[in-house]
C-alpha cells in the first residue's frame, strides 16, 4: 500500500518490509512447516518489539492506537512474504472483541507484549450458519459452564487463547478461553497454506472475568470482527496476488524460449497486463474499504464485503495465471508461486466465503 499514505504509514511499511525481506526466509519457512512448527516464537517476539501487535491497542493501554489502514499495510506484507504467524487473526480479535470488553485494561497490554495470542473460534460442524453457534454458555452454582465444539480454527495451532463465540441466556457471548485449560481438548492439523488449524471441544467451568461480552455488545463485536476480518484478509490476498505477479514478470524476463525471453511475446504481455490491471483495481477498492472503516462511514460494511469479493476473485485468477505462465515448476513445493495460490485459496473462506460476502453486500442498502 503506497497511495496517499501519511508519514507514519510510510515509515511503518518501509520498516516492516525491510524486516520481512531480511529476516523471513522462504526456505526456512518451508522447513519449519514440514516439522509441524507453524509459528516461530522468535518471529512473534520480534513482531511485538517492533510494535506490530500494539497497532490495534489504544495508547492508554500501552498500544499505538492505529486504524484499519495501518493494519492493512501489515496484512498486505503478510501476504507478500507468506507469513504463517497469526498476525491478522490476532489483530482482528484484539481490535473488535478484546478492545471493547470490560477486561481491556488487563488483557490489551499482554497482547501488545506478545504474551497473549487471541484467535477467534467461530465455526462449528453442525450449525447451518456461522452466526448462530450451538456452543452454549450457562450460569451454574460453580460458575459459567462452556460446552460445545469449534472446528476449522484458522491458525489455531498458534493460539494461546481462543475468543469463543457462544450462545447464552442473554444472546451471543464472547468467552476468552486458554487453550491449555482443563476441559479444553484441541486437535491440531496441517493446512495447505502452512498455518496449521485446530478443532476444539469445550466442557469447562470459567470465572466471570473470562466472559468478554454478552448480549447486544457481543453481537455488535461479531459484526465489527467480520467486517475488519474481510478487509484485512482482502489486503493479505492483495499482497500475495501482487507478489505472484511480480514473480511471474521476473520469471518471464529470464526464461528464454525460441531464442527470446518469454516477456517479449506480445500474447504473454497482454496476459500480464490484465493481471496488473485487475490487481490495481483490487488495491483501489481495499483502500476505499480501509478509509471507510477509519472514517466511520455508514457504508464501511458494504465496502468490506465488496473488497472481499473482488480480492478473492482477482487473487485466484492472477495466481492461477501465474502458475500457468511458469509451467510445471510452479507446482513444486520448492518454488514460491504455488504457495501464493495456496494462501489465497485459504483466505477465500476465512470468516466468510466469497458467496456469503456477495449475498451480504446485496442485502445491505447503500447509505
Amino acid at each position: 500500500m503506497s497511495a496517499h499514505m501519511t508519514e507514519d504509514q510510510t515509515l511503518l511499511q518501509d520498516a516492516a518490509e525491510r524486516y520481512l525481506r531480511d529476516s523471513y526466509d522462504f526456505n526456512q519457512r518451508r522447513e519449519r512447516i514440514a516439522e509441524g512448527v507453524y509459528s516461530d516464537p522468535n518471529q512473534w517476539q520480534a513482531f511485538a518489539e517492533m510494535g506490530w501487535l500494539a497497532l490495534p491497542v489504544d495508547e492508554e493501554f500501552g498500544g499505538l492506537g492505529m486504524g484499519t489502514r495501518e493494519m492493512a499495510i501489515l496484512a498486505e506484507l503478510c501476504g507478500q512474504f507468506l507469513v504463517t504467524e497469526p498476525l491478522i487473526d490476532a489483530m482482528t480479535s484484539t481490535h473488535a472483541i478484546i478492545g471493547v470488553s470490560q477486561q481491556q485494561q488487563s488483557l490489551l497490554p499482554r497482547v501488545a507484549e506478545g504474551e497473549l495470542i487471541p484467535i477467534a473460534a467461530i465455526d462449528e460442524a453442525e450449525t447451518a450458519s456461522r452466526l448462530t453457534p450451538a456452543t452454549t454458555l450457562t450460569q451454574t452454582d460453580e460458575g459459567w459452564h462452556l460446552s460445545g465444539a469449534k472446528h476449522w480454527i484458522s491458525a489455531g495451532a498458534s493460539a494461546t487463547h481462543l475468543t469463543v463465540l457462544a450462545q447464552s441466556a442473554d444472546g451471543l457471548a464472547w468467552v476468552l478461553v486458554p487453550t491449555a485449560a482443563n476441559g479444553v481438548k484441541c486437535e491440531h492439523f496441517p493446512t495447505h497454506d502452512g498455518r496449521g488449524g485446530m478443532n476444539c471441544q469445550f466442557d469447562l467451568v470459567l470465572e466471570a472475568d473470562h466472559i468478554l461480552l454478552q448480549g447486544q455488545p457481543a453481537s455488535d463485536a461479531l459484526e465489527a470482527y467480520r467486517t475488519l476480518a474481510m478487509t484485512l484478509s482482502s489486503a493479505e490476498t492483495l499482497g500475495a496476488t501482487q507478489a505472484a505477479l511480480n514473480t511471474t514478470v521476473d520469471y518471464t524476463k529470464q526464461r528464454v524460449q525460441f531464442g527470446q525471453p518469454l516477456a517479449s511475446f506480445q500474447a504473454l504481455q497482454h496476459r500480464m497486463s490484465n493481471m496488473l490491471i485487475q490487481t490495481e483495481l483490487t488495491r483501489s477498492l481495499i483502500y476505499a474499504a480501509c478509509n471507510a472503516a477509519d472514517s466511520g462511514h455508514d457504508d464501511a460494511a458494504r465496502f468490506a464485503r465488496a473488497a472481499k469479493v473482488k480480492a478473492t476473485t482477482v487473487g485466484r485468477s492472477v495466481s492461477q495465471e501465474a502458475i500457468q505462465l511458469h509451467g510445471g515448476i510452479a507446482t513444486t513445493d520448492e518454488y514460491i508461486v504455488g504457495h501464493f495460490f495456496k494462501r489465497i485459496t485459504a483466505l477465500e473462506s476465512w470468516v466468510c466465503s466469497k458467496g456469503e460476502a456477495l449475498k451480504e453486500f446485496m442485502a445491505l442498502s447503500p447509505s
